[in-house]
């Protein structure tokens, strides 16, 4: 299925970044998310490919739901252009993320940044890899000896939403202002980039307080392959991918810790 998931993410790439060149059009969907034609196209073209290589195999996809199925719980996720309001505005970090699941854990994940020209993959037992044009393989492991406490750790956020700064579609307004004034330092790194960026040691921690199936079944099986550990923000290690959030760590004492302070009291 890895092979399948990454032809499927290279034969895209040329379309997708010549669209990024040309984006700028988009509408929105009844959540207030933005949606544009390549998301249409690109997602009917990873559908087309893996019918061809995977015939039968259900697919849940972002813009066209699930086909094969009357409930997902195995087959293909998509995401065809995670960070749409990334690739309208201009910023390079935006990705393709397509997983491979099994009885509702995703056991293969690829994440392709076609406008760096850079794919981070991992399989069950086989380790997470990132492949740049023009540079060797490199697996990609947490850091050793990393952080086990906040004071000590670099920690990201795609955003302010569902936070005490701004509840924006949230549920639940999270303490990330704890964080904020807590860690050694606090960044703010575009979706699922910042998670890639835990699995090869540059970040400790990322945090996405929103996330749907099709946002988090790419990145878990590359932040377990790499050595690192996730839960969604209600502490569950079970069924993350529909969590409804999710915390990436590169330790389970760090990854603990995080979640603790999210859901403390706000401090005025």
């Amino acid at each position: 299925m890895l092979e399948i998931a990454l032809e499927a993410v290279n034969t895209i790439r040329k379309r997708t970044q010549d669209a990024f060149d040309g984006a700028g059009q988009f509408d929105y969907k009844p959540d207030r998310s933005a949606v544009t034609q390549t998301d249409l196209m690109l997602e009917t073209e990873i559908r087309n490919i893996l019918e061809k290589r995977s015939p039968g195999v259900p697919v849940l996809g972002e813009e066209f739901g699930l086909n094969g199925s009357e409930k997902f719980e195995s087959g293909w996720v998509i995401d065809p252009i995670d960070g749409t309001r990334a690739f309208l505005y201009g910023v390079p970090l935006f990705s393709t993320l397509l997983a491979f699941v099994e009885n509702g854990e995703p056991k293969v994940g690829v994440i392709s940044f076609p406008a760096i020209s850079t794919v981070v993959y991992a399989s069950q037992g086989e380790g997470c890899w990132m492949s740049v044009a023009g540079k060797p393989l490199r697996q990609l492991k947490v850091t050793d000896n990393s952080p086990e406490s906040v004071e000590n750790a670099v920690i990201s956020a795609s955003g302010i939403h569902s936070s005490g700064y701004h509840l924006e579609n949230g549920t639940v307004a999270y303490n990330l202002d704890s964080l904020v004034k807590s860690a050694r330092d606090f960044v703010f790194v575009n979706d699922c980039y910042q998670h890639t960026m835990v699995a090869s040691g540059r970040l400790h921690c990322a945090i996405d307080t929103i996330m749907k199936p099709w946002d988090s079944a790419a990145i878990l099986p590359c932040i377990k392959e790499a050595g690192g550990d996730f839960c969604a923000l209600n502490g569950s290690r079970e069924r993350v991918m529909f969590g409804g959030s999710l915390v990436s760590a590169c330790n389970s004492a760090l990854l603990e810790r995080v979640v603790e302070m999210m859901n403390s009291p706000a401090v005025n």
